[in-house]
């Protein structure tokens, strides 16, 4: 199972603890991360979103059956969240914005939207986040020690 996480990215490289997530994280899920540099900035929030979600777009191509993660979406707890990755055994594409967040057509155009918390974040930090829950639902799914049902 392939999951590609596609996120904004305003400078080219990856925190040590991503690396660490990415070096934990096994079979089943053969994962990848995408950034898509935001090289260019705009006074107005809606233009931000409008370019940030063209390179999305230009990124995912035929890539159909994405999901975004958005405060206003689906909350999860640990357990339903690796339900949800394992379901369909499927490939699936995960979306994280930038500093707005993501433009209002793909949002619409998702599958679902996922909520990481109530409470707002970074990019960065939200991408963390996400790392470790995937590391979790893999636990899950391989009956590893590291998280007890």
């Amino acid at each position: 199972m392939l999951v590609k996480i596609f996120y904004i990215s305003y400078k080219n490289n990856r925190e040590h603890m991503e690396q660490e997530y990415l070096k934990r994280i096994k079979t089943p899920i053969n994962l990848e991360m995408k950034p898509l540099v935001s090289k260019k900035t705009f006074k107005r929030k809606t233009d931000q979103k409008l370019y940030e979600g063209d390179l999305f777009l230009s990124a995912l191509e035929k890539h159909r059956g994405f999901y975004c993660f958005d405060k206003h979406g689906k909350r999860y707890d640990t357990e339903s969240f690796a339900k949800f990755l394992f379901h369909s055994g499927q490939d699936i594409s995960l979306l994280i914005g930038g500093t707005y967040g993501l433009h209002e057509k793909l949002l619409d155009d998702s599958q679902g939207l996922i909520s990481l918390s109530d409470m707002e974040f970074t990019h960065e930090l939200s991408r963390l986040m996400l790392l470790e829950q995937i590391y979790r639902a893999n636990c899950i799914q391989n009956n590893h020690p590291f998280h007890q049902l």
